[in-house]
């Protein structure tokens, strides 16, 4: 079996030759003894299976165990010198170049002195002047502190006067829609006054057509209780005249004149006193002249 280190090239891993020497040599006498293994493996593996040949194949695996974890063991210790190593070099290069970082700052504080003081002074412009507009924008414009002063000044110039006249607008509709709702509701009062005085004429209407119609109900029921007692009447008078003619001539002037009457005098005075008793007299006189028959 050849050697496995053989195969593994340092460069692959950025390793010169030299670098790679001392964890090969770290290796090498595991490796001497996996080879030496390795003679007996190829000897025995050839060999026919019998009770002895079991038992040196148990004895070499247990062997080759101990060389498979030694070699382990080696890569843990060489790998954990590498670890610890590359630990210490950066624990190095932060020490050594801490104090050339602080100087660098430095320097570049000094280096850009007056650049930062024009940065302070425009930052604190900017949060000036985004203070000043957002009273009347709620988008306002990015940059501020870079503006000019006279282009600055002309953009604040021209929020406000943008602000003054949404303002005005929304005012002006505002007021526009209290009129509005003012005169709607007005309006419908007076729609609401005008349909309850509808209703209560129409419902006095019906009262009044109500009455109308009970007062010519009774009137024609008047009429009609006149018309038949006028009409029981006529039929009356008709049997009594048909009776009365079947009667003797006296008898009929008599009830003749017995329907002889005269109404209430107008005014009672004398001469009505004295027209009611020549009337009396005359019914009197009349009743003499039928027995002289």
């Amino acid at each position: 079996m050849k050697n496995e280190l053989e195969k593994v090239n340092p460069q692959e891993f950025g390793l010169e030759q030299v670098q790679a020497e001392t964890i090969e040599q770290a290796f090498l006498p595991k490796i001497a003894e996996r080879d030496g293994y390795a003679v007996i493996y190829e000897q025995l593996i050839t060999k026919e299976l019998t009770p002895e040949t079991c038992k040196q194949a148990r004895e070499l695996r247990l062997k080759l165990v101990k060389t498979r974890t030694g070699i382990a063991e080696i890569h843990k210790t060489q790998k954990a010198y590498y670890l610890a190593a590359g630990k210490f070099c950066d624990a190095w290069k932060n020490k050594e170049t801490l104090p050339v970082e602080q100087m660098e700052e430095k320097l570049g504080s000094m280096e850009n002195h007056f650049e930062n003081i024009e940065k302070a002074r425009i930052a604190a412009l900017q949060v000036e002047r985004l203070k000043e507009v957002s009273e009347f924008t709620e988008h306002p414009a990015s940059d501020l502190g870079n503006m000019q002063d006279e282009v600055y000044s002309a953009y604040l110039q021209g929020l406000k006067v943008s602000y003054t006249a949404k303002k005005e607008a929304e005012l002006k509709a505002e007021q526009e829609r209290l009129t509005k709702e003012k005169a709607e509701k007005e309006e419908q009062e007076k729609i609401k006054l005008e349909n309850e005085r509808l209703k209560k004429e129409a419902e006095i209407a019906a009262q009044e057509q109500a009455k109308l119609k009970a007062e010519l109900g009774a009137k024609l029921k008047s009429e009609q209780d006149a018309k038949e007692a006028a009409e029981k009447e006529k039929a009356r008078q008709e049997a009594e005249a048909k009776k009365l003619a079947k009667e003797p001539i006296k008898n009929q002037l008599n009830v003749w004149v017995d329907f002889f009457e005269i109404e209430s005098a107008p005014i009672d005075n004398e001469t009505s006193k004295l027209i009611k008793e020549k009337f009396s007299a005359f019914k009197v006189w009349a009743k003499s002249e039928i027995e002289k028959l």
